[in-house]
């Protein structure tokens, strides 16, 4: 699923791309995610159109219109948006935007997790299932280890767990918790509640850190290619990965001995190094 360092690097390009363009017309696919109010309602209110800007809260994209409405698009599983030109439409593509200078914009998604949703500007988060308990993400000022430690003290939950909670970590998934915890030295399967006040405070400081890191290499594409970037290219943070799918693997830490190993957290598959991580 594309978290936080993809979604941003989406959102960087589209705000480039398309801020100031009008929306001429709206396409849909044989096959939909789900879509909020309906595809009809969508391209009525989506027609006329001017993109004003491209935001993004945790893992969606919200595009600002002209006339005070919100469009959202989560990404789910395996979602893109891409741009396919005049091509027939893809077997995959559930919505596309043609604009008035000839540019097309399309959400892709084969597994259909993902979704649509259009609303009056303003009733974010309150009116899309998933963005009403968001707390602050990672690379926010708001984001410390005073924070962090508040909702990890006590917890019996694992650790890792905790951080794809999006009350908790927002816009953090399986890959981005997974590196955090490398780089704090931390265990993923410890309980929450027994990490001390030193160990929050540089899990606090590798998340920001491992984000930002991500962002700067245009996310994470792995091999089964579910992330790519609007013009079809791969990030590139998948080559700077120290633990994230590399089980069976030497740890990178430069002097240790240690070898990645793979198991299972809160029904995730998780990865950490047995030696660094304590």
């Amino acid at each position: 699923m594309p978290e936080l360092p993809e979604v941003e690097t989406i959102r960087r390009f589209l705000r480039k791309q398309v801020t100031g363009k009008r929306i001429e017309a709206v396409r849909f696919g044989a096959k939909r995610v789900t879509m909020h109010p309906g595809p009809a309602a969508v391209s009525r209110r989506l027609l006329g159109a001017t993109v004003m800007n491209v935001g993004r809260r945790g893992k969606y994209l919200v595009f600002h219109l002209n006339n005070g409405r919100e469009l959202v698009l989560h990404l789910g599983m395996s979602g893109q948006v891409r741009r396919f030109g005049c091509d027939p439409m893809h077997r995959h593509e559930h919505m596309r935007l043609e604009f008035s200078d000839g540019q097309t914009l399309s959400f892709v998604d084969a597994r259909r997790f993902g979704r649509v949703c259009l609303i009056d500007g303003g009733a974010l988060p309150s009116l899309v299932k998933g963005m009403e308990h968001m707390g602050p993400e990672p690379i926010s000022r708001g984001y410390n280890a005073g924070y962090l430690g508040t909702h990890l003290s006590g917890r019996k939950a694992p650790v890792k767990s905790l951080l794809l909670d999006q009350r908790v970590a927002c816009g953090v998934g399986n890959i981005y918790s997974d590196e955090a915890l490398y780089r704090a030295g931390i265990r993923p399967d410890r309980q929450a509640g027994s990490l001390r006040p030193p160990e929050v405070s540089r899990l606090t400081l590798a998340l920001r850190d491992v984000l930002k890191d991500g962002i700067r290499w245009c996310g994470t594409t792995m091999k089964d290619g579910g992330y790519v970037l609007v013009d079809g290219s791969a990030g590139s943070f998948q080559n700077r990965l120290r633990v994230y799918g590399r089980d069976g693997e030497r740890c990178r830490r430069r002097g240790c001995e240690g070898v990645v190993r793979r198991l299972k957290v809160g029904g995730r598959s998780t990865h950490f190094c047995p030696v660094c991580q304590k």
